[in-house]
């Protein structure tokens, strides 16, 4: 007997085929219901390999056993019982048209029916919408690029931060080119570990770019192997790619050379002279890219060993400016008190040695505040807006001076530009909630921080913003829950005791006025002379009036020139209608904005 002839009476053929059937109509009927139960991704893929698993032994059974009245039994290889074998051919070919039938009826309710209804409501939708969308949606400039984080491929995980530092430096190194819009840092790293499940095309969408910027890095020692290659989103193709062995002492040259084929692949004119990598001591430069690496990672430890980091990286070179800008925050997030006089060095060494960069101009207009230097404050001030007039960092503090000097709505449109440019960049999310908070758009306020925590669902600041929300709307236990998610590791310096500040008010609320006076306590003792006025704010809600009477005339006394940004306050209400009130707010006259020209 044939081989052939065999595996056609033992159905194998018969079995193969409607196996094939069965499990593309299953793979299909799969691919639509994980995303409507929240499956997780992978559980398409797992149900592909079960069912690839499971085609080898669907034809052992069909070779091995045959089909009878009495169920399967092994083939022992006979001619015999020829009027069961008839019968059992004849179910399996029912069985498969049955299967066929059911494929062949989806494939036409998917093809026409679904996907023309599909086509009907996103018609719909778009005629009611589409002039909305088409002024609200740019269009992308031909002349724009993000630079995704390189993936680190050395064998030692901790050589993350090499892979990040490099691409912080093309980034910045880009963005130097006025003719090239260039995605902002944050919204670029948010797509760290995506780009396998994300296809570039939707991170250019997101982005708003026509452009990717993608590689690898492989530190071994202080020999480097760097892959570039830069890719037009729409169709992904590669316009340029190079791979490249270097010295770590190339590093710099390596940069300007990946950043020079950017401009040349996309056909930029340059106005002026194309911006260069400033050289540095080579150790000095791979302890800042570390130092910057864990500021802004910030788990347990990471900031003090920023701190360290960056200050041995300008022991090493005194001209490294980059360290020194890290440096400036961290002498006041670390410190407790805050160490002002440290902080506004690290802020001069910085502008001093590099008097372009915005960010250096604005901390230390900062500084110059904290020590009580306005004026200069001031024209440093206007420095690093006219630097960085597109810069998500320079909008943002900005918008931190419109709010101290009471302009909710300017604080408010430039925050809303500082997010537009950086999307995806919880601070400033977070920062936008508040000021909506103030301006009493609860709801709006409610949105991003949902969305903070949506992107980091253990963002101290997105959990903060939303029990504060919570608490506005009248649900401090729920309030409560969300302070209480944040654990004594999340509250660095940097959130000036708004912990204690919440739950002084929380508990309050909840009738917990033990609890709620230690807290209150708690913030008296470490901001008494820093923030009086959310002291004065605490106490109002309190119902202790007096108290927070007191409180605001010591916010004057420690500064005569007191913003205004306390009438925003919805924890002051309650004293709005205090004949006292009336008379501080007659006093409380204000210093210049300092968004104004002079």
């Amino acid at each position: 007997m044939s081989l052939i002839r065999e595996l056609k009476r033992r159905n194998v053929f018969r079995v193969t085929a409607a196996y094939l059937i069965t499990a593309w109509l299953v793979m299909q009927v799969g691919d639509t219901m994980v995303p409507a139960l929240r499956l997780p991704d992978w559980s398409a893929s797992l149900l592909a390999f079960f069912l690839i698993l499971g085609f080898p032994i669907a034809i052992f059974f069909a070779w091995a056993f045959e089909l009878t009245p009495e169920g399967l039994k092994r083939d022992e290889g006979t001619q015999g019982q020829n009027e069961n074998r008839v019968r059992a051919d004849r179910k399996l070919n029912h069985s498969i048209l049955v299967v066929m039938t059911l494929a062949l009826g989806y494939f036409v309710l998917d093809k026409f029916v679904f996907t023309h209804s599909d086509l009907a409501e996103t018609t719909v939708s778009s005629l009611g919408s589409s002039k909305d969308e088409q002024q609200k949606s740019p269009e992308i400039s031909s002349q724009s690029i993000a630079v995704l984080p390189f993936v680190n491929m050395s064998s030692d995980p901790e050589q993350e931060y090499f892979s990040d530092g490099l691409t912080e430096e093309l980034l910045s190194l880009l963005a130097g080119i006025k003719e090239l819009k260039v995605a902002a840092r944050t919204s670029s790293f948010y797509y760290k570990d995506k780009v396998e499940s994300v296809p570039l095309t939707e991170i250019a969408k997101q982005l708003e770019v026509a452009h990717v910027l993608e590689g690898s890095v492989r530190k071994s020692g202080s020999t480097t192997r760097i892959t570039a290659q830069l890719i037009k989103a729409d169709d992904g193709f590669h316009l340029w790619s190079e791979t490249c062995d270097r010295e770590l002492d190339d590093i710099f040259a390596i940069q300007d050379e990946i950043a020079a084929a950017v401009t040349s692949s996309l056909k930029i004119t340059l106005l002026g002279e194309a911006p260069r990598t400033k050289v540095l001591n080579t150790e000095s430069y791979e302890l800042t890219m570390q130092a910057r690496f864990l500021f802004k990672r910030r788990k347990e430890g990471d900031l003090q060993r920023a701190l360290e980091l960056f200050e041995r990286a300008t022991q090493l070179d005194p001209d490294n400016a980059a360290a020194w800008v890290g440096l400036s925050p961290l002498y006041l997030f670390l410190f407790d008190p805050p160490d002002n006089n440290r902080s506004l060095e690290a802020a001069k060494k910085a502008v001093e040695l590099s008097p372009e960069n915005p960010e250096a101009r604005i901390r230390f207009a900062g500084a110059l505040s904290r020590a009580g230097d306005q004026t200069q404050s001031r024209q440093e001030f206007q420095k690093g807006v006219q630097l960085g007039q597109d810069n998500p960092y320079v909008l943002s503090s900005m918008a931190g001076m419109a709010g101290f000097f009471g302009d909710l709505d300017k604080a408010i449109e430039l925050l809303t530009r500082a997010v537009a440019l950086d999307p995806l960049y919880i601070v400033n999310l977070g920062n936008l909630s508040s000021y909506l908070v103030l301006a009493g758009r609860i709801d709006e306020a409610n949105d991003l921080a949902m969305k903070v925590l949506n992107l980091e669902p253990t963002s101290p600041q997105g959990l903060e913003s939303l029990a504060e929300i919570r608490l506005l709307q009248g649900a401090p236990k729920e309030a409560l829950k969300l302070m209480q998610q944040i654990t004594e590791v999340d509250r660095p310096g940097t959130f000036f005791g708004r912990h204690d500040q919440f739950e002084a008010m929380i508990h309050f609320s909840l009738g917990d006025e033990s609890a709620s006076d230690d807290s209150l306590n708690r913030f008296k003792q470490k901001y008494a002379d820093e923030n009086p006025s959310e002291i004065a704010g605490i106490c109002a809600w309190c119902g202790q009036t007096d108290e927070a009477f007191g409180w605001l005339e010591h916010a004057l006394e420690i500064d005569p020139n007191r913003s205004f940004q306390e009438t925003w306050s919805p924890y002051l209400e309650s004293l709005h209608q205090d004949a006292r009130w009336q008379h501080l707010m007659t006093r409380w006259v204000g210093t210049p904005n300092w968004l104004e020209e002079e």
